[in-house]
């Protein structure tokens, strides 16, 4: 089965390759990861954030893993873009619409699809591509991500560059039945950016598989603000892996927010590798159906006086699961550090199941605050009274209830735009019929 796979997926990568343009590094560097996914094993499903989560979603026998995106289907969908500095839309791997202001662009800032990239800036790409924040080597979904991706999205603010308005980009599948997007954003020393973007596929009966990753490199007193949500259908099995590493003085904000899939699986690292580097980190989830989400998370103290604060917030129904393990290290020698992990649970269907597990790893003595807390509670039916007694049926009570039970991670996120599509989707989900 394996060298079935290496085949197709060597055949796929020529493809891809040619299909681009892709220059001869490149096109080796997506071989030797392919060489690395075909000797790299699954895990076994006994490690403790396995446990729970079914390693059959990670299967990618028969599946079209190169389908060249169709011109004629592709459609840039409409999309008020106001409030945006720029964004960029792609479907399938193909880049349908790109744009970025002109007094942005003025800032030396890159904005475009990793191909452009390449192309385009092939120094300033092949230097920060898969080679600080996320490699190939990681586990075996990222070996095979790095030898199929494609379109994916490329964000450079060169030092000293202040971009006040957020960036956009909605990455949509509609014909691929294996998705691989990539993001990468790159703040040098004391520049500004946030980027807010979105990842669905549409509702159609196709089974779908994907394999995501997101790099975030902040430089010495950069600040980046990353919203990410993803809508994906409920017959997508997706996992993805997010890593950051903040220098001195970095500042970063990252905000996660899920509602699709069927079984999705998300690693989420953020390294502080300098004193004085601070991450705040907000997620909200909402589940239903038979839904199966899984995170992980590391907040990795590696030098003095840095910071770091977890808050995620889950609103689960039906019958869906969500599991968080959650990791906060703290280093020794990295001592007046400040770390805290927070998750909030609300359970909205007697079948709906969660399981909170925090865990701290403190090898300084000096801390100045290491701290975690989990709680798991259901809808009060007296809250759930009072408010009905005010002329709401007992679903529009529910959904005031989730809607206030989200709000403070909500502020958290950022920029009012992604406040409204987020808000728009939390609603959908939380009033579609179970899956």
């Amino acid at each position: 089965m394996l060298s079935s796979v290496a085949s197709r997926e060597q055949q796929a990568i020529e493809e891809i390759s040619a299909r681009n343009d892709e220059p001869y590094w490149l096109l080796q560097h997506r071989l030797k990861a392919s060489c690395l996914y075909g000797d790299m094993m699954l895990p076994t499903g006994q490690e403790e954030e396995w446990r729970r989560t079914d390693l059959r979603a990670a299967n990618v026998d028969g599946l079209d893993l190169s389908a060249e995106p169709s011109i004629a289907a592709a459609e840039a969908p409409s999309r008020d873009e106001e409030g945006y500095g720029g964004h960029i839309v792609q479907q399938d791997g193909l880049t349908l619409d790109r744009q970025l202001t002109g007094d942005i662009e003025r800032q030396g800032v890159v904005f475009s699809d990793l191909h452009a990239a390449a192309r385009e800036q092939p120094e300033l790409f092949r230097a920060h591509f898969m080679t600080e924040a996320v490699q190939p080597i990681a586990w075996k979904l990222v070996a095979l991500h790095a030898a199929l991706w494609r379109g994916g999205v490329f964000l450079y603010a060169p030092a000293g560059a202040n971009i006040s308005v957020p960036l956009h980009a909605r990455v949509g599948a509609a014909d691929a039945e294996a998705i691989f997007p990539h993001t990468l954003v790159v703040a040098e020393e004391g520049s500004t950016v946030t980027l807010v973007e979105e990842h669905d596929s549409d509702e159609s009966g196709r089974h779908r598989f994907g394999s995501g990753v997101v790099e975030i490199l902040v430089r010495r007193g950069a600040a980046v603000r990353y919203v990410g949500a993803q809508d994906w259908s409920r017959r997508a099995n997706a996992f993805a892996t997010i890593r950051a590493i903040v220098g001195e003085e970095g500042k970063l904000e990252l905000g996660l927010v899920a509602t699709g899939g069927s079984i999705s699986k998300t690693n989420v690292e953020v390294i502080l590798s300098a004193p004085g580097a601070s991450a705040s980190i907000a997620g909200l989830f909402l589940a239903s159906g038979e839904q199966h989400m899984s995170y992980v998370t590391l907040q990795d103290h590696r030098a003095r006086s840095t910071t770091s604060d977890l808050l995620l917030k889950s609103a689960i129904k039906d019958s869906a699961q969500l599991v968080w393990n959650g990791l906060t290290r703290i280093r020794r020698g990295a001592g007046e550090s400040d770390a805290n992990q927070t998750s909030r649970n609300l359970l909205l269907g007697e079948n709906a199941r969660v399981a909170p597990i925090p865990v701290l790893e403190i090898e300084a003595y000096d801390v100045a605050r290491c701290s975690h807390g989990a709680t798991v509670s259901s809808v009060d039916e007296e809250q759930l009274y009072y408010i009905m007694s005010r002329g709401l049926s007992r679903r529009e009570a529910t959904e005031a209830i989730v809607d206030g039970f989200f709000r403070e991670g909500l502020d958290r996120l950022g920029p009012v735009r992604a406040h409204d599509f987020i808000g728009r989707v939390l609603e959908r989900r939380l009033v579609a019929k179970a899956a």
